[in-house]
């Protein structure tokens, strides 16, 4: 029978081998047995089985424990897996791209060239449906549209009826008779020798209106020539837009050499600075200061010369500038104008603003002598320069209108 008290019983020493079945637990504080109860169940092996399972449903929660790190581990390698497949169709479909313009780009290729075979044999129709296909692999062939229109007009000349012959009889062609154009030739390089560049391009002109492809290399090179010097010409006469026009008509048959290329840039300068004459002396002064020390004969149609205008605009920013209050900046300007060429009528207003500059130190009276007093109402040496600016018309005169050399037109 077991014990109720079964948590205060210990082991005994086992017995032999043959009494091993006859062991009990004894208690450990002995108790006298209770009768047994009319009913109960006896001892046995089913009693401690359900004992032992008693004993092991601690383990139940570590269990609980492990399930979500497998259901994680789980759906961790289905994502990897799924990341992998989408990278590896990705790189398929490039791959198949890939392959696929290479494939079409080797087609399209392959029906130009015949394309090009039959229109040279003659076989429009064929080459019409080759450059089309062409164009419908890949519409930014090169070239294929170019030749499908050639070939669609070759078609279209070819089905144009032509007007037949109203008789039988069989042509000739005469001979071209090019003594014409050999006079017109040894005219033209006659005159170029003589350097009458004017009557020189009629002549070449009239050759080439009488037939275009008469000695074309030796032609243009005639043609570059007299429209290189007719420019230069045209530029030192003062009509500068006219030489700049011949210049860029140079450019046509060849590139203009240093010399002429520096004389077209001092005339674009000239033109530009002279755009701002009245308005704008500052930049008057900027680009002719790099057109007069290279070029200083050059001129408009004013006839007024590079280093002339260059003179009068120094001493109108100069007028400017003292008009502001910048005095010692319009001294500047004003002996550079006097080093270009003097000019009496504005050494008044230089002398003023350069006093205005330069004012005279006041002189100090000896210690123990009286400081004289000026008179009342006597104007000081700086108010009467100032007057002689702002107030007195004639210390600061107007460029004069008569005279074209002092006020050149733009």
């Amino acid at each position: 029978m077991l014990d109720p008290n079964i948590e205060n019983t210990q082991p005994v020493k086992p017995a032999p081998a043959e009494d091993l079945d006859a062991t009990q637990p004894v208690a450990l504080n002995a108790t006298p047995a209770e009768p047994p109860v009319q009913g109960a169940e006896p001892a046995g092996p089913e009693r401690v089985s359900a004992a032992e399972e008693i004993d092991t449903t601690p383990n139940k929660p570590e269990r609980s424990r492990r399930w979500p790190w497998v259901v994680g581990g789980v759906l961790l390698i289905f994502l990897l897996g799924a990341l992998g497949a989408f990278i590896g169709y990705q790189s398929a479909m490039k791959l198949r791209s890939s392959a696929s313009a290479e494939q079409i780009a080797t087609l399209a290729t392959e029906q130009f060239m015949l394309g090009l075979q039959d229109r040279a044999a003659g076989n429009y129709e064929m080459a019409l449906k080759r450059f089309e296909y062409v164009i419908q692999l890949d519409p930014n062939f090169p070239s294929a549209q170019e030749k499908l229109t050639e070939v669609m007009l070759a078609i279209a000349v070819s089905k144009t009826p032509t007007a037949s012959a109203p008789t039988a009889l069989p042509t000739f062609t005469p001979t071209p008779d090019m003594r014409a154009e050999e006079e017109i030739f040894n005219n033209a390089r006659q005159l170029i020798n003589n350097q009458d560049w004017f009557k020189a391009l009629d002549v070449l002109d009239t050759l080439r209106n009488k037939n275009i492809n008469y000695r074309t290399i030796e032609v243009d090179g005639m043609y570059y020539t007299a429209l290189r010097f007719r420019g230069l010409a045209k530029i030192n006469a003062g009509a500068l837009e006219e030489g700049l026009y011949d210049l860029a008509l140079v450019e046509r048959f060849a590139p203009l050499d240093v010399d002429a290329n520096g004389v077209r840039s001092w005339a674009r300068m000239y033109l530009t600075g002279a755009a701002y004459w009245g308005a704008r002396w500052d930049q008057v002064v900027f680009y002719f200061a790099q057109v007069a020390p290279y070029f200083p004969g050059l001129r408009d149609a004013s006839g007024t010369t590079a280093m002339e205008r260059y003179r009068i605009a120094l001493y109108q920013w100069g007028n400017k500038l003292a008009a502001e209050g910048k005095y010692c900046e319009a001294v500047d300007q004003y002996e550079a104008s006097f080093q270009i060429g003097p000019d009496a009528t504005l050494e008044p207003t230089a002398t003023a603003v350069y006093q205005l500059c330069h004012p005279p130190e006041p002189t100090q009276a000896p210690t123990g002598t009286p400081t004289l007093t000026p008179t009342p109402g006597a104007p000081t040496p700086t108010n009467t320069q100032a007057a002689a600016i702002t107030d007195t018309p004639s210390a600061t005169p107007e460029p004069p209108t008569a005279t074209p050399s002092d006020t050149p037109a733009p």
